[in-house]
């Protein structure tokens, strides 16, 4: 009787926590999402390619499951904007409950449905050509609102930007010195979707050099202001590096 208990319990709550196979997450949703914006819109050097894989890489085994991991990029091109990866990091096999479950089957399922296949889309954003422009902005609202989960989420929302912040799109560019005032003057601050109410927002910041760099006056003048009318806590800021 007990053995049969215990099998029914079991099956009870293997039923009762169903996986969406597209996205990956058990029923209720996503419980925390992180939504990773990379713009490599100026190629990364291999060493700046090589941390970034390791900033990512400790940043999804840092997550529980049901974790929903968003992936977007920065693009002139605006049918490139969106999440072009968005799952649920599954359960890895290491808390498998070797009573009614398959720790090596788990393990085999991370790596060929969430592992592997946002490894193989950071790969792809990484062998990119130089682009024209860099709407930043625009891609992070892009990536928000695609992201399932992002507004609902009950749990913690997290923003990774891996960014030089240097915007330069037709909405709003740093380098024809355009910065907050310019911005708000053009109602720009009316536009701000507001939607990032107490998010965690953590900045890597790709270091450029030239004599046409936008000053840091601009640059951190318009995001932290940016961050602050969107509702976020204020952003951590840490370089990417280049040397």
């Amino acid at each position: 009787m007990t053995i049969v208990a215990v099998f029914v319990g079991s099956q009870s709550l293997i039923s009762s926590n169903k996986i969406d196979q597209t996205t990956l997450c058990h029923t209720g949703g996503p419980v925390n999402v992180t939504a990773i914006l990379l713009d490599l819109t100026d190629p990364l050097s291999p060493t700046q390619q090589a941390r970034l894989r390791t900033i990512v890489n400790n940043e999804i085994a840092a997550s529980g499951t049901d974790t929903m991991i968003a992936l977007g990029i920065v693009s002139e091109f605006p049918d490139r904007w969106g999440a072009l990866f968005a799952k649920c990091k599954p359960a890895t096999g290491k808390e498998a409950n070797a009573l009614y479950e398959n720790p090596k089957l788990i393990s085999d399922q991370y790596h060929r449905k969430f592992l592997e296949p946002i490894s193989a889309k950071i790969e792809s954003t990484l062998s990119g050509e130089v682009e024209n422009q860099s709407p930043i902005m625009e891609a992070l609202q892009s990536l928000i609102a695609r992201t399932p989960g992002f507004s609902s989420v009950r749990g913690q929302r997290k923003i990774i930007i891996v960014s030089d912040l240097l915007q330069h799109s037709d909405n709003l560019s740093f380098y024809r010195q355009q910065g907050w005032d310019y911005f708000a003057s053009r109602n720009g601050e009316g536009r701000l979707a507001a939607n990032l109410s107490n998010a965690v927002v953590e900045i890597i910041r790709i270091p450029r050099a030239g004599g046409n760099i936008p000053s840091n006056e601009i640059v951190e003048g318009f995001w932290t202001r940016y961050f602050d009318r969107q509702g976020s806590r204020p952003p951590g800021v840490s370089s990417l590096g280049d040397l």
